[in-house]
């Protein structure tokens, strides 16, 4: 007689074989299971605490409206000033990638600025056609000095915000009269 018939024979005579042999396997596979999950349990505790942060869905362009969706992440991967209320109806102040981490600069105040940065009135003589909420490059004596946001235009003036940190030398491009705006795409 061959093998199997033999291990079929056997097991007819004897069914607390196969049932041993099913509870072997369902334990294997129980306690196969069982580390996995503790592994990723003991990974999860390495991070530390986490916190709920809101990250873009989708990528949003300077003036949109901000789509975001709240995800836990542990504190040491996120950034300090990353935002952790909801940014419902909040516009966003640059180009976001998709599931970016949102931060406080991010968001508009009030309108396209941000809290605490500058805005300028800038000639609009030379000056490419703007819309509020566009995004802008401030060039000043031949060198590219930071990046701003227009807040309002009209034929003769353009206000462009820019950052608190840039007002200084915006200010001081302005009065030479070398300040030049370009749209960034």
């Amino acid at each position: 007689m061959s093998l199997l018939p033999r291990l079929r024979w056997a097991l007819a005579r004897r069914p607390w074989l196969y049932w041993l042999f099913v509870c072997i396997c369902a334990a294997g596979v129980w306690l196969t299971t069982a580390s996995a999950q503790a592994r990723v349990a003991a990974a999860r505790a390495e991070w530390g605490t986490t916190r709920r942060v809101w990250v873009t869905d989708r990528d949003v362009a300077v003036g949109e409206p901000l789509h975001a969706t709240p995800r836990e992440y542990p504190l040491a991967m996120l950034p300090a000033s990353a935002v952790t209320s909801s940014p419902a109806d909040a516009v966003a102040t640059r180009v976001i990638s998709s599931g970016e981490v949102v931060v406080a600069a991010d968001l508009a105040g009030d309108g396209p600025i941000p809290a605490g940065w500058a805005v300028f009135a800038v000639p609009a003589g030379g000056a490419p056609a703007l819309v509020a909420g566009d995004a802008v490059l401030m060039f000043g004596s031949g060198q590219l000095w930071c990046e701003g946001i227009v807040a309002a235009a009209d034929d003769e003036q353009i206000d462009v915000g820019v950052p608190a940190d840039c007002a200084a030398p915006i200010s001081a491009q302005l009065a030479l009269g070398a300040a030049e705006l370009a749209r960034t795409p």
